[in-house]
Formats: C-alpha cells, structure tokens, sequence
C-alpha cells in the first residue's frame, strides 16, 4: 500500500532505524508521509560504562548521555482537506488524516529495536484518491503495524536486521517534495516479513556515508497485518487495504518464502549535499497467471544546508529526481512500467514553494501513459507545526482531476 506524504519541511528524509542525528519521521496517498525507518549505518564504538564520554556519542545517544539506553520516538499527524473535480463527474469533498508513531530503543552501540504504527485511510489511499465517488470525512482510517524489527551490529561497519522491515527499493513515494500522492507510491516495499544486512563502506570518490545492504522478505500476512479501527472485509472491492493480508490475495512477494529480495547501494546525509540510491529488486508471486516482478531504480536530491543550494541569502532550491524501471509490474505477466519522479523545493525563511511532478508509462500487457502535476506552498508556523495548501493536477487511463487542498501538519519529537 502506498505510504503517507509529508508537508515538505515537515518529515525528515529517511529515518536511520539506529535514530541517527536525523530526526525521527517513509504515508499516505494525498496527505503527509512521515519518513520511514530504516535500516541504520554502522555506529562508532563507544566507551565502557555509564561515565560520560571523551569521544562524540553514537548517533541515537544525546550528547551527555549517562547510560547504555536510549529510547524515545516522533510522532506526526497531517490532517487535510480536499476538493476534487475529476472529468465526467461532480466535485466531491474530503477530509482525512494520516498519522504516524515512531519508536525505538538502543542499548549500547550494538542493539536497536523498531517499531513503525500509521492511521491512514484503507479507502482511496492511492491515485484513487483523486476520483472520489462520494463526499467523506474521516472515512475508512485505519490503525496498522507497519514495521517492528531488531537491528544487531556486531562490528562497526556492519548491521544485520530482521522482522517487519521495510526494504530499501526505491525513494520517491518518501523524497519527493509537495503535499500529495504521487506515483512512487506505486512501488513502495512495505509491510513485509525479512531479514538484511548492511555494510558501511569507506567514503570513495567525493562520496560520503555509502552503503550497500542486502534483503529478502515476503508480504505480512500473519496477525501483525492485521487492521484496528477500519476493518474492511476480505471480500470488499471498494477497500484499498482488507483488514489483512492474505496468501490468496496473490501480489508481489505473496509468497510466504524468502525468494524476494532487494539490492541497493545508498549514499550521502539528509542536509549536508548531495543523497542517492541505486536499488535493485525481485519480487516472486505464487499466482498461477503471473510472473516474476523485476525492477530498477535510481534517485538523487541535493541540499548542502538543510534550506536547498542558496540562490541568495535567503532563497534555497533542493531538487529532487528519480527513475524506476519494472517488467512484470506488480506481477502482471508482460507489464512493463517506466516511472519519472521528480520536484524542487524553493524555501524562504519559514515559506516553501513546493513543484512536482510524475510521468507513469505503461507498455505491453496495458498501454497508458499518467501523469501528474502539482505546486504546493506552506508555512512553519513553528518547528512543530505546519500550514499550507496546494492545487494538484492528474491525468490517469486518459481521464483528467483536479484537487484544492488546505492542510496541516504537526510533528513532535521525544
């Protein structure tokens, strides 16, 4: 399912899961999407005992801590309004909410517990959101378990990490800028049952902070899949995401073994120049008229100072832009999907000017080519809160929308 959207300014990128000194946020559809944990570098060692340290703390340890542990988490909540006027039809107004809870724990510098919960709607919480049928306030909002696993580091380079993870393909549906779903979300690896490691390499080539990690995973379709609050039923067809997740419901990775996996070399730090990703995927299905799902993805934003590339004293530009590659999409049988994703943000003191986009082409088993065009503009009333609003335009099976939409957006950290 897709992920929410952050308020550009309002999450950070991606989450370290060791917490690292970026701040803790990855969801959904048109509304915000705190950043989703991920697996973290490798920490410094640090010294024995509680006393405090004469070297820099780990990342995920305040500056004078006491102790080997450290919990804590961010919690954010984007509430949005919309008035949408798909082609054909009537406009129709909605209102939802997308709220995320982090939390982790570290003992040490070699142990790291994650947990991910988000609120979000299990109706219209992808591109459907931009063709309502009906007016809706707080339809269908839905509490899930979305990641819950241990990270172990048993050298200082080195991470090995297991449970309900969320692996590294791909960072459109979390790095792109603006206010609203965008075709990232398409292929988004979420909810699934895995294990990885992660190898820190030494900086190389002007390249600083690069890692390459390793995963294999199946969909969640245990009990920790399972939906509190909006419970669709197995057999609804108006629901986006069913109360669980089912081995019959077939998909990417449905399998209930490890014979998917993902690939993916990463490198830069969120606010200090240039981030990227070059990740690579496999995703088996066990449905008898599908196939194989392969897919490649490359992505890169630059901000060298936390407000984008100055301009002038003031005025920052961070562009972001990735592309990703699938045959056999979503296990359909001859489904080849090529996707452009890209925004800049222009910030101003407290004010961001968000525009973004996406090209969504489809050839052989469906021919269509989406696309999407949005300008989004908010306001840090505080570092906690946020207003803003944005117009989004959307062409999908040849069939025009346009939405309105105020929002807000407030995060909190502890």
């Amino acid at each position: 399912m897709p992920a929410s959207r952050p308020l550009a300014g309002v999450g950070a990128l991606t989450v370290l899961c060791f917490v690292s000194t970026a701040s803790l946020g990855q969801t959904t559809g048109a509304g915000a999407q705190a950043p989703t944990a991920q697996p973290p570098s490798a920490a410094p060692s640090t010294p024995s005992g509680p006393s405090m340290p004469t070297t820099p703390p780990p990342p995920g340890f305040p500056a004078n801590y006491q102790s080997n542990i450290v919990f804590g988490g961010e919690f954010d909540t984007h509430l949005q309004a919309e008035l949408t006027k798909p082609s054909g039809t009537g406009a129709k107004g909605t209102v939802f909410d997308d709220s995320e809870l982090t939390l982790y724990g570290n003992y040490s510098t070699w142990l790291s517990l994650n947990s991910d919960i988000k609120l979000e709607r299990n109706r219209n919480d992808n591109e459907e959101d931009f063709y309502p049928d009906r007016n809706s306030f707080l339809r269908s909002e839905g509490m899930t378990l979305r990641q819950l696993f241990a990270t172990v580091r048993p050298f200082d380079q080195v991470s090995v990490y297991g449970g309900k993870i969320h692996p590294n393909f791909g960072s459109a549906y979390q790095a792109e800028p603006g206010n609203f779903y965008n075709f990232g979300s398409d292929y988004e690896q979420d909810e699934r049952i895995g294990f990885g490691a992660q190898y820190a390499l030494a900086d190389l080539l002007g390249l600083t902070n690069v890692r390459l990690s390793v995963e294999t995973f199946y969909l969640d379709t245990s009990f920790l899949s399972e939906s509190l609050l909006s419970r669709p039923a197995l057999d609804d067809p108006t629901a986006d995401r069913l109360r669980r997740y089912t081995r019959n419901q077939f998909g990417p990775a449905n399998t209930g073994s490890f014979d998917s996996y993902t690939v993916a070399l990463r490198g830069g730090r969120a606010e200090q120049g240039l981030t990227w990703q070059i990740s690579l995927t496999q995703e088996a299905t066990d449905d008898p008229s599908g196939r194989t799902e392969y897919g490649q993805s490359i992505g890169a934003t630059y901000d060298p100072t936390g407000d984008g590339l100055r301009l002038t004293g003031r005025l920052g530009l961070t562009p972001f832009l990735e592309y990703a590659h699938f045959t056999n999409f979503a296990g359909i049988t001859g489904l080849e999907r090529h996707y452009l994703i890209g925004g800049a943000t222009f910030s101003y003191v407290r004010w961001q000017l968000i525009l973004a986009g996406g090209l969504r082409k489809s050839l052989g088993a469906s021919h269509d080519t989406d696309h999407q065009e949005n300008v989004s503009l908010n306001y840090s009333v505080t570092d906690e809160l946020t207003v803003g609003g944005g117009v989004n335009h959307v062409e999908i099976a040849r069939r025009g929308s346009w939405t309105i939409a105020p929002s807000l957006a407030y995060k909190i950290a502890f």
